[in-house]
């Protein structure tokens, strides 16, 4: 089998000597991280991660770079492998140069013993990968700071693990982006969010941009919420409880993740 490097190098290679008209093909796989939190209809909406890593791509002199992203809101490694998303939106997919695998915060809630099951639905899941793409490279990656440090920690020892166990590297998003947090404040990468009934009814007109209609899950009831991709509102509304309750990254946070996956890519040339 060919080693990672080097077949990455083979496909910027191909595509620099103009053997291959098709632009690199980066396919991404994960949860909603991956996929993005905020809903694709409340403004203001910005670039999404797979468009900024090609943009980023460009500015650092990569060859251009087409993002699929096949990310998809609550998703763990066992209910991806065989579902219809799998099927409709990965298995599909046509000349995959490179995947970036991000699981690990929905398995870490939903596995009864994390340390046990997660191992064997991953390896499961790159094996799929590996047979429906057999030219890609495929890198996993860690997780961001959606639970406390500690938690984080454990769920990307497990990838680690995973990674030298399947001969993958790694992309380590989890410590540039808790390094930002340390930096910048705990709630700098975060949306913003709450039901729109906790904010005084003489804001609501104003804040229809950001409002959208959220059915509920679990102990969360149906109804209007509003959520922000940014920190500009903090100041009015920060007091309001849950308002920094969403640990899904805004567009900083995503700005993060792309220009940490593109270094990761020039460093491969």
């Amino acid at each position: 089998m060919i080693n990672n490097k080097i077949q990455f190098l083979l496909i910027l290679f191909v595509i620099s000597m103009g053997y291959s008209q098709q632009k690199t093909k980066i396919l991404l796989v994960g949860d909603s991280t991956t996929i993005g939190n905020m809903p694709r209809q409340v403004k203001p909406e910005g670039p999404h991660l797979e468009q900024m890593i090609a943009q980023l791509a460009v500015v650092e002199g990569l060859p251009e770079l087409e993002v699929v992203n096949a990310g998809k809101g609550g998703e763990t490694a066992k209910r991806l492998l065989g579902s219809k998303h799998y099927e409709q939106k990965i298995a599909t997919v046509k000349d995959v140069d490179i995947i970036f695998l991000r699981m690990g915060i929905n398995d870490w809630f939903k596995c009864k013993d994390f340390k046990k099951e997660f191992p064997v639905q991953m390896k499961a899941l790159i094996h799929q990968l590996h047979k429906d793409h057999p030219k890609a490279v495929l890198y996993l990656a860690t997780i961001t700071s959606f639970m406390p440090p500690e938690e984080c920690i454990q769920v990307n020892n497990q990838i680690y693990n995973i990674a030298k166990d399947q001969k993958l590297e790694v992309l380590d998003i989890f410590t540039p982006y808790n390094n930002y947090l340390i930096v910048n404040g705990t709630n700098s990468l975060n949306v913003r969010q709450c039901y729109l009934d906790k904010i005084p009814e003489k804001y609501h007109a104003w804040l229809k941009p950001y409002t959208y209609y959220r059915k509920g899950w679990g102990s969360k009831p149906d109804g209007y919420v509003v959520k922000v991709n940014d920190m500009s509102l903090d100041p009015i509304f920060g007091n309001i409880k849950g308002w920094y309750y969403d640990r899904h990254p805004n567009s900083t946070g995503y700005n993060l993740i792309a220009y940490e996956t593109v270094q990761f890519l020039k460093k491969k040339q």
